[in-house]
């Protein structure tokens, strides 16, 4: 049956996140009077006018004081007084009363608005977690497959019935008893009592990493709802369902085999894609795809020879039916769950449709804008900017996010950048992802890339087959040597590009250089060169002087068009220090800490991002935070399934000859193979170290005859090798090998004498050899131009060998002439001695001959060509004959006379492995 496609909508936004009351009125600051108080004025008056007739009845105006009414009018002032008092309390007890009024009613108002919620929360949950039974109604609606990453329901499933919390929540005022009417504030408690939860509304859980475990009165009902809702909800992208069940339970788990999440597209069998049903946990572990993976254990026997914990370690869910360890644990209830019936019912429901707003939101082809992965080119040498924004997911609405790594006077979010993820977070995925999408949308003329992986995982396997690609640099953690190649090659790539620069005009910056080219200067292209580093912390780590070289790119690299993004597990912000203000972008997957996320993107909601690997944040150089969901390249190419000849079963288990994995290639494989070979080759910014040493065939033609190469020489900031040449045609005529044994010094002769034959007859030059190492001069007896080959069994010939070069010397001398002239038969002539030390100690008579013959054969075409295992066995007389020294891998890198420290790196190096006097290695 053809699958139906689907076209996903958005989860809405939540609303708002809580509902606050506002404080109770406060009491007044004095208390009300009280009865008696009321009476005592009118006392006190009574009291004041007896006085005053006491006073006025006592005898003749000459008897009677004055004095005397000072008593009544204290009495009556007293009671004025009081009368004021208790009128100013009556108005606060009056006004209380109207504040306390005035306050119920705004509580009444509160209790509508939190009723009013609590119903539209209540419905909301019920339409976000319906009834297991309707849930086959959501198929082919807008709300199927609505829930993606970072949604606050993916991944959240019902459970059954209860009590929820009121959202938005009430928040109550802060308690002020000493203060506040305890009218009101007992009307307060009473409301948040009334409305701080939602009766008989969905009770979830959310899917943790790890082990949820459901038992109960059914457990198999609860998980089989909890499947239904997991399937009708997220689209089988971004979770896959598998089983492990055993023979006993295998048929209440049947119908799963219906549910586009349960096949997997990498394998298939005569049936259609391979259904996700395994014998062990192991198994289904260990097949774990990039989506978020949940897996239902149904098997009893399994239980204790599980190993639960595998489970927290690779990001994978697991839904035990019964008892299992772990700290999650749901019980089911009665009547909470779906029957097989149902369950399949709605299985059958979703196994029509297909997912293609999948591949188009979150699917990289339909992303970034191919249609035919076979033919991936999108390049646009028209396009309005050098540096196209490069599609990496896709927002919270569904819309495309954009990394733009132009600079910010382009629009763009700035040429450098920090990615920074947890183990399991999608880190090494959204690497892939970003670099695939950088060659798919500019041709090798525009962009190169520069890909590092310091631990030497699998992130940029593949990419360099495409011509974009000017390095591949990986497994450098247990290589030192490595590391400071790559130091050089990349310092190089700066010095080259300020050098072309220069010279073309001089022009100030790339943008000058492209301006000129787009007028019609004929320079060469100089394309963009955006360098990505995996896990750079652990480089620094161990080698803290390569930042550096970050800092140098991140303050050069804008104006000569080379950009950088860092990328590690984890951010250590000292390690930082002089690079963070050239770090303008931030992408921030799910990280260990808070902290951590807040030292990448400024606040801690990466910490909380869900486990599902790809959610991520961007924040860009103007502080805006972008929440996505980064698209995916290593998902497989659907493969089309041959029709059956016959009718066959659709079953859980495989039907006939199931497709292995290895023969599905992932969108990341088919979209390199399409862009293999296309456009010219990036010009090489890192060459591998030397694997071997060259061949004389493998080398260029000699100049002239004394002027011959042997070897190469790599030089990693150069980035190039350049033929190792020895020129003996002047005063650098004479040569010392100097190495450990077995460090091919033997070999190093052979090489020099075999390129001086090859290019000279054996009239112009003639070898007299003294071999004393392992009999490889011996070799080349044959040579018509070699005179002799001494060995220190016939110590005879060893002396009349040197007597002959010592006679011929001094007939030449004779003749007064820097050429020997007809009467001479020798051309030049090379007296080659291999085993200096052992000449010294068995011929010492001859070392001052040789001297000798070093110090004044040069003058006549007579040669000395030696071969010592130290520097030290050279006496000064005779080493300052020398020009021409060439040093391989010596026993102690201190007496090395080219670079010690360098000399020490060939402790582990092959034979023929030396360094010239400007420290590059040679071969």
């Amino acid at each position: 049956m053809e699958p139906v496609g689907h076209e996903r909508r958005p989860v809405p936004p939540p609303g708002r996140a809580e509902l606050t009351v506002e404080a109770p009125p406060r009491l007044p600051p004095q208390v009300a009077v009280g009865p008696l108080a009321r009476l005592l004025p009118v006392m006190v008056l009574v009291a004041a006018g007896g006085m005053v007739a006491v006073y006025l009845a006592s005898g003749g105006p000459a008897t009677r004081s004055p004095i005397h009414l000072f008593f009544p009018a204290m009495m009556l002032t007293s009671a004025l007084g009081t009368l004021v008092y208790g009128a100013r309390g009556a108005h606060h007890a009056g006004q209380l009363d109207a504040d306390r009024q005035r306050y119920l009613r705004y509580l009444d108002t509160v209790d509508d608005e939190a009723l009013a919620a609590a119903r539209a929360q209540r419905a909301a949950l019920f339409r976000c977690h319906p009834d297991p039974a309707a849930l086959w109604t959501v198929a082919a609606t807008p709300h199927m497959w609505e829930r993606r990453p970072g949604d606050p329901a993916f991944g959240v499933l019902r459970v059954g019935l209860g009590d929820r919390l009121l959202t938005p929540a009430l928040c109550p005022p802060p308690p002020n008893p000493d203060e506040a009417d305890p009218v009101t504030v007992a009307a307060v408690r009473d409301l948040v009592r009334r409305r701080a939860v939602v009766p008989g509304a969905p009770t979830t859980v959310a899917l943790p990493t790890g082990v949820l475990a459901v038992d109960g009165d059914d457990p198999r009902a609860l998980v089989r709802a909890m499947v239904c809702e997991l399937a009708v909800f997220h689209g089988p992208d971004l979770v896959a369902i598998a089983a492990v069940v055993d023979r006993e339970t295998a048929a209440d788990w049947d119908w799963l085999k219906w549910l586009p999440h349960h096949q997997d597209p990498r394998r298939s069998d005569a049936a259609g894609p391979l259904r996700r049903s395994y014998p062990d946990v192991g198994a289904a572990l260990a097949d774990a795809g990039p989506a978020r993976t949940v897996v239902v254990v149904d098997a009893p026997a399994l239980a204790d020879s599980t190993d639960w914990s595998a489970f927290e370690h690779t990001g994978v869910t697991a839904i035990v039916v019964g008892a299992a360890p772990g700290t999650h644990r749901v019980r089911a209830g009665p009547d909470v769950g779906l029957s097989r019936a149902q369950a399949l019912g709605c299985a059958r429901r979703l196994a029509r449709h297909a997912d293609t707003a999948a591949h188009r939101a979150h699917g990289w082809p339909g992303l970034i804008g191919i249609d035919e992965l076979s033919s991936p080119c999108l390049w646009n040498s028209n396009a309005p900017r050098r540096i196209q924004p490069v599609p990496i997911g896709t927002g919270a609405d569904g819309t495309p996010v954009r990394l733009d790594i132009n600079e910010a006077a382009l629009d763009g979010m700035g040429p450098h950048g920090l990615c920074v993820g947890a183990t399991g977070s999608g880190k090494s995925e959204f690497l892939r992802t970003l670099a695939l999408g950088m060659v798919a949308l500019h041709p090798p003329t525009a962009l190169n890339l520069v890909l590092i992986d310091f631990k030497g995982g699998a992130t940029f396997l593949g990419f360099e087959k495409v011509h974009h690609v000017a390095a591949v640099i990986t497994n450098l953690a247990d290589e030192a040597h490595l590391v400071e190649r790559m130091n050089d090659a990349l310092t190089g790539e700066l010095h080259r590009r300020q050098e072309l620069l220069r010279a073309a005009g001089p022009f100030a910056n790339i943008g000058e250089y492209e301006a000129a080219r787009a007028r019609g200067a004929t320079l060469p292209p100089l394309p963009v060169l955006f360098v990505m580093v995996d896990e750079f912390s652990e480089l620094l780590s161990q080698h803290p002087d390569f930042a550096a070289l970050f800092v140098a790119i991140g303050r050069l690299g804008r104006s000569l068009g080379i950009h950088l993004l860092l990328a590690s597990q984890r951010l250590d912000e000292g390690r930082l220090r002089g690079l963070e203000s050239h770090l303008s972008y931030r992408i921030c997957l799910k990280t260990f800490s808070p902290a951590e996320s807040r030292s990448v993107i400024g606040v801690p909601d990466a910490y909380d991002l869900p486990a599902s690997p790809g959610a991520a944040y961007l924040r860009t150089a103007d502080g805006a935070l972008l929440r996505f969901q980064t698209a995916t390249v290593s998902e497989p190419v659907p493969a089309g399934v041959a029709a059956p000849s016959a009718p066959v079963r659709f079953t859980a288990a495989p039907v006939g000859r199931a497709g292995g994995a290895e023969t599905c290639r992932s969108v990341l494989e088919t979209v390199l193979d399409g862009l293999a070979g296309r456009g010219p080759a990036a010009h090489p910014v890192w060459l591998a170290p030397l694997s071997g040493s060259p061949t004389l065939d493998m080398l260029p033609t000699a100049e002239n005859g004394l002027r011959v190469p042997i070897g190469v020489v790599d030089k990693p900031f150069e980035q190039r090798r350049d033929p190792l040449v020895v020129d003996l045609s002047g005063a650098a005529g004479n040569v010392a090998v100097v190495g450990a044994p077995r460090s091919g010094k033997s070999t190093t002769l052979c090489t020099l004498l075999l390129a001086l034959a090859e290019c000279n007859d054996p009239a112009e030059l003639g070898f007299y050899c003294l071999d004393f190492g392992g009999g490889a001069l011996s070799a080349l007896r044959g040579l018509p131009h070699v005179g002799a080959v001494a060995t220190r069994s016939d110590p005879e010939l060893c002396r009349r060998t040197v007597a002959v070069v010592e006679s011929l010397l001094r007939t030449r001398e004779r003749q007064r002439s820097g050429r020997p002239d007809g009467s001479d038969p020798f051309g030049a002539v090379f007296l080659v001695i291999d085993g200096w030390a052992t000449l010294r100690q068995e011929f010492d008579l001859l070392e001052t001959a040789v001297t000798a013959i070093a110090a004044q054969g040069l003058s006549y075409g007579i040669h000395v060509v030696l071969a010592a295992s130290r520097w030290a066995e050279l006496r000064p007389a005779l080493k300052d004959q020398i020009a021409t020294r060439i040093e391989l891998r010596l026993g102690d890198p201190a007496e090395s006379e080219m670079d010690r420290r360098r000399a020490a790196r060939l402790a582990d190096r092959p034979a023929g492995r030396g360094i010239t006097a400007a420290g590059h290695e040679l071969a």
